[in-house]
């Protein structure tokens, strides 16, 4: 082989060494890839998006609140090592303005969902009143552990932070943390009571302790309408009436001897107040499923006395306007 063969073999051979270099780059982010499932399956909707809180399990404190996420979309995000608690909703905290106040997030020991105060009735009354929460669904993701194995390392730059390939699958069943209430009223004469009545559920509980997965403590009061009216079939006297609204239900989940009271404010065909107190502490029935929290059910008979009023007046068994009346009830 002439020596100018062996010149150009060489020159070549050095290219090809050259191209198969090391990467030039090498980082870490000194965190991991976490991929939360939220499975959504048990519930009768797809809320709009999620919102994921990440606590120190050393001592409750918040790492980070991440940024929300459309729910439909793979909800990815960054942790270190260490040991963690997720708290995992639906939409935002702001999103809830004015139907649910969100205290207390710095620390899972200390993060609640409450019930805003309904001024109005607050005001007229020496209960505290809430207005009727919104649904809240929440689920606690425990013992979640990032080793150093775990951190992500690259060796290419990256396009982003988020290690699809390597990520921590995380499945979790997000539950309600409201109550659906129904409330069923038997009335013996119902057509000697007018309009829609204003009715009240004393006792229940105002708020959730969300790291806890307990109702909280405090007693609040809820107003609701008790209208949609049915008579008995083949009765013009006798009917039932109801109603069904969100509230987050029994003090600590029903674990105590609390007390709670209904109040509806009937107003009769001849224009006089007919205002009933009752215990019905006893009375409640709950029921429980995947997709609810607790169904409280309530049905009571009650008995109006017999009076005589307008022409064609009665019970109005169509939906209208509340025309509220504040009357005080005698303990």
């Amino acid at each position: 082989m002439s020596k100018r063969l062996i010149l150009i073999f060489f020159s070549l051979l050095s290219v090809l060494v050259s191209c198969q270099r090391d990467h030039l780059y090498y980082a870490s982010s000194n965190t991991a890839t976490v991929l939360v499932k939220p499975d959504w399956s048990a519930l009768n909707s797809t809320p709009n998006g999620i919102t994921v809180f990440a606590y120190n399990d050393a001592d409750g404190s918040l790492y980070r609140r991440f940024p929300p996420v459309n729910a439909l979309d793979k909800c990815y995000i960054k942790l270190p090592e260490g040991d963690f608690t997720l708290l995992v909703m639906n939409d935002t905290p702001e999103e809830f303005d004015g139907r649910i106040q969100f205290t207390g997030t710095e620390n899972l020991s200390t993060i609640q969902a409450k019930g805003v105060k309904d001024e109005k009735r607050s005001t007229k009354f020496a209960d505290h009143f809430i207005v009727e929460p919104d649904s809240l669904v929440v689920s606690l993701i425990k013992g979640v552990h990032i080793s150093p194995e775990q951190i992500d390392y690259f060796y290419d730059k990256p396009s982003s932070d988020i290690n699809e390939d390597s990520a921590i699958e995380l499945d979790t069943k997000p539950k309600p943390a409201v109550s659906k209430v129904h409330i069923q009223a038997h009335v013996k004469g119902l057509k000697y009571a007018r309009g829609t009545t204003s009715t009240y559920l004393r006792g229940v509980a105002g708020g959730r302790m969300m790291g806890a997965e307990l109702n909280s403590t405090e007693a609040v009061s809820q107003a609701f309408i008790l209208n949609n009216a049915k008579y008995d079939p083949g009765s013009d006297v006798n009917g039932t009436i109801s109603a069904d609204f969100l509230s987050f239900g029994l003090i600590g989940d029903g674990m105590g001897s609390d007390k709670y009271y209904l109040d509806i404010n009937f107003v009769l065909i001849n224009g006089d107040p007919y205002p009933l107190s009752i215990d019905v502490t006893d009375l409640i029935s709950i029921e429980i499923s995947l997709d609810l929290k607790l169904s409280l059910k309530l049905d009571l008979n009650i008995e109006l006395p017999e009076v005589m009023g307008e022409e064609g007046g009665g019970f109005n068994t169509d939906i209208t306007e509340w025309d509220e009346e504040f009357i005080e009830i005698p303990m």
